[in-house]
């Protein structure tokens, strides 16, 4: 064979590399990952798909996120119709290879009907409901179950705190239901009690707040609870904090992942002094240093576990596009592999597996909130889920 037939073979083989996506062959352009997350953790998206391109992309191909959030930070409200209809809109973009998100768990649950229907992989940041394990073969999940985070908190308040008498105000939706059940489950199975439970909807209305502040007076003026355990958003729990201080409860306060973010500390820090909550991403560790560098650099701010995990989801994906294959089949195929392998992962927010199960398994950190700031308090015992060192 000539040097010039030779040379003409590797070209066209190069370009048959290109050209074959999803089972279709022409010019690749880009290759699509959707987001499907709410502004700003979508930011960790973008830095990764810069830092990405910037380095010859994927197979020499760019990655291009689409999704309504994407670059231009603002989502409105969005219902379950229109969740449908989104998940719909990115099965049918046969050049969306992968989509990463939902950012609640409500939404992530319906939303994974679709993906899993019309295999479409499925990478979730922070969804904790337990329901997501296990939920199709096309849905991996980075962030750790409330299945995990719960009884963890539980072991945490009883066990190593001391805390025996627990109230929980939690939110009426699936992040909050579940992760209260998991918790409280386990504080009775320990030996402890769940004195008062107090539920309300998002955002709160006036109903709620008297419900809460009701049940906090009632507290007060009986044998007031060594711990209050607050399953809630940053808002209403902000609220929450408030009211548990205006009427005179000295009682210890625990928070779950959701208050771990620095927008929560940001309104009236000196009424949470002392709070501990678990967080699912150390700032200042050294793997995220640079990372943090870069997304202070951009937004004048400091990340927070969602932009986190929603970089690391790029570069999870980046690895199964190079690796497996740019197509959705061939993605999947790389996430399932990794999940029953067992291999250690490396990202910002710290060393994670992917568990045959397909949800991470990494350290929850406890924090406290000391002068205005979130202080590395513990690691909390997850029964042995931690990744080897």
């Amino acid at each position: 064979m000539s040097r010039l037939r030779r040379r003409a073979g590797l070209v066209a083989a190069g370009l048959a590399a290109l050209l074959v996506l999803g089972g279709c062959r022409r010019p690749v352009e880009s290759v699509r990952i959707a987001v499907a997350l709410s502004p700003p953790t979508d930011i960790g998206a973008e830095l990764a798909v810069r830092e990405i391109n910037a380095a010859g992309g994927v197979r020499g191909v760019p990655i291009e996120l689409v999704g309504p959030s994407t670059l231009r930070h603002e989502t409105p409200p969005i219902g379950p119709r229109e969740l449908l209809e989104l998940a719909q809109s990115f099965a049918d973009d046969e050049r969306v290879l992968a989509v990463i998100g939902h950012s609640d768990s409500r939404s992530t649950l319906s939303a994974s009907a679709v993906y899993n229907q019309l295999g479409l992989p499925q990478v979730v940041t922070i969804a904790t409901h337990p329901a997501i394990t296990n939920i199709g073969e096309w849905t991996f999940r980075l962030c750790v179950s409330d299945a995990i985070q719960g009884p963890a908190l539980a072991r945490y308040a009883v066990t190593t705190w001391g805390k025996r008498k627990i109230a929980v105000i939690h939110v009426n939706d699936d992040y909050g239901r579940g992760l209260a059940a998991r918790f409280g489950e386990e504080v009775e199975r320990l030996g402890g009690r769940i004195v008062a439970t107090m539920i309300h909807g998002e955002p709160l209305d006036a109903d709620d707040q008297e419900l809460i502040r009701g049940g906090l007076g009632r507290l007060s003026q009986g044998d007031p609870p060594d711990l209050i355990a607050l399953f809630q958003r940053v808002n209403e729990a902000t609220w929450s904090v408030r009211a548990v201080r205006e009427l005179g409860l000295d009682s210890a306060l625990l928070g779950a992942d959701n208050l771990g973010r620095h927008r929560f500390l940001a309104d009236e820090p000196e009424l949470k002094e002392g709070m501990r909550i678990s967080q699912f991403f150390l700032d200042d560790a050294e793997e995220a240093r640079s990372f943090v560098r870069a997304y202070r650099d951009l937004t004048g701010e400091t990340p927070d576990y969602g932009d986190a995990y929603a970089y690391d989801a790029v570069y999870l994906l980046r690895e199964a596009l190079e690796r497996g294959g740019l197509s959705r089949a061939r993605v999947r195929a790389h996430l399932e592999r990794t999940s029953t392998e067992g291999r250690l992962l490396e990202g910002v927010a710290g060393s994670y597996i992917l568990a045959p199960d397909h949800d991470a398994r990494r350290p929850i950190h406890l924090v406290e909130v000391r002068d205005g700031v979130f202080r590395p308090l513990a690691v909390l015992p997850t029964a042995g889920v931690e990744p080897a060192p």
